[in-house]
């Protein structure tokens, strides 16, 4: 079955020209709503918006029109193309596992073959690894490519070297106890030696503790004697010095409170004064604010130029609050 294509047309066109949008996009991207609390700007933005999707709702029902024809061919082309490969897979699918027979076949005769060279590998390994024999130091691959002949080579120097170095090591352990009970027999004769200074160095020192005991009950009775009397020194000297601070705070407070009063007093004097020399400057913004909200907008009629009007007393409104509000602030 044949499918003619259809020729796509050779221009696309919607009701909306790039110069339209540009002209949009310069007139509203530069609205923007500065007062949440002021309809005419949202007036103004919404507005502008109802026209902007309006046109791209257009252009969307525009683009389906145009391509209602399109998606019906892609439908036909698809529905053959399936009835086609319907009738193929069948053919495919038993020429594959015609296939897979002989190519799993193979694949269990390599698999069967490859057990039985790792069993043969990982019993050479396993044997050369009783005497001291280990991997990584005896590679895997190396003991692959080994014959059964070099293979009984390697186990039997492995098997004479490993018997050498247990005779070593039995050598070494017999002389290492040897060793341990000769220096065991050294620290009990030195445990007996340091007891007998241990006890003569008791009896020196339960000596001296009772000097020091005594002594030390001397000087305590003369201490507790020196501290009673400067206690009493010192309460006649610290309700004295309790007095004479008393005094002094009340007198450091009542000069504190009279000069912060006087301090306040002449700030409140110095603010009044400023304020007073700023009122004819406060007037003067107040009055400028208010013409600039009474400045009479132009009487336009088309909707561009009223848009423009609505942005410029927008503005005018928003300047004249900013300069009445830091007025108040001087």
């Amino acid at each position: 079955m044949q499918i003619e294509p259809k020729k796509p047309n050779a221009i696309v066109s919607y009701d909306i020209t790039d110069a339209a949008i540009a002209e949009m996009e310069s007139i509203y991207m530069a609205l923007n709503i500065t007062d949440l609390e002021d309809k005419e700007q949202f007036d103004a933005v919404h507005s502008a918006r109802m026209t902007v999707k309006g046109k791209r709702v257009e252009v969307e029902k525009r683009r389906k029109e145009l391509k209602a024809d399109a998606l019906a061919y892609g439908k036909v082309v698809d529905a053959e193309a399936k009835r086609i490969t319907g009738k193929l897979e069948p053919i495919e699918g038993h020429l594959e596992r015609e296939e897979e027979k002989v190519t799993n076949e193979q694949k269990r005769i390599k698999a069967e073959a490859d057990r039985k060279e790792k069993e043969k590998i990982d019993m050479r390994i396993a044997g050369l690894a009783e005497f001291g024999q280990h991997l990584p130091y005896l590679p895997f691959f190396e003991v692959a490519g080994w014959d059964d002949a070099k293979y009984d080579e390697v186990l039997l120097e492995a098997k004479e070297k490993h018997e050498a170095e247990k005779k070593r090591l039995a050598e070494e352990e017999a002389a290492r106890k040897t060793e341990i009970d000769r220096l065991e027999r050294v620290r009990l004769e030195q445990a007996v030696e340091s007891a007998r200074l241990a006890e003569a160095q008791k009896k020196i020192d339960d000596a001296k503790d009772r000097l020091e005991s005594e002594k030390k009950a001397l000087e305590d009775a003369k201490k507790a004697e020196q501290e009673r009397k400067d206690r009493e020194i010192f309460e006649v000297q610290a309700k004295e010095n309790a007095r004479i601070a008393a005094e002094g705070a009340a007198a450091e407070k009542a000069q504190r409170e009279a000069r912060e009063a006087k301090e306040k007093a002449d700030k409140e004097a110095a603010e009044k004064a400023r304020q007073e020399a700023l009122k004819p400057d406060k007037e003067k913004l107040g009055n400028w604010a208010l013409g600039l909200v009474a400045i009479i907008s132009p009487d336009v009629k088309d909707e561009k130029a009223q848009g423009i009007v609505l942005w410029a007393e927008a503005e005018l409104s928003n300047l004249a609050e900013k300069v009445i509000k830091m007025a108040e602030e001087l």
